[in-house]
């Protein structure tokens, strides 16, 4: 008999001084968030970009987070934006009606996508 495996999601940080880029590798859900959270609280006075390229899923929570911690970084001084995300992040942004608010440069959707 197997055990099921934590579900993982890593997040590297590189600290550049007036910027702090995050780069998050794996799926973005109710058993993940919490390192994502604890990740972000000490940097909401700063302005900080999230490279999600590399994250194939979200769900509610995920997105609830991220909009949270924008609003929280805000009211500290600092900003918090999403700067690349994959296909399947994008279309719960755009779905959810977050995509302006939390990704850096809203680009439409590729021509001739499913669903657009």
């Amino acid at each position: 008999m197997s055990t099921p495996t934590s579900p993982v999601f890593d997040i590297h940080v590189v600290d550049a001084g007036d910027l702090v880029l995050l780069h998050a590798r794996g799926e973005l859900d109710l058993n993940t968030a919490p390192g994502l959270d604890r990740a972000l609280v000490p940097l909401h006075p700063r302005r900080c970009e999230l490279d999600f390229a590399d994250v194939p899923f979200t769900d509610s929570t995920g997105i609830n987070l991220l909009v949270r911690h924008h609003r929280l970084a805000a009211d500290a001084g600092g900003s918090l934006r999403l700067i690349a995300v994959s296909r399947p992040v994008r279309r719960v942004l755009d779905i959810s009606g977050t995509t302006g608010l939390l990704l850096a440069t809203p680009e439409p959707p590729p021509r001739g996508a499913a669903g657009g």
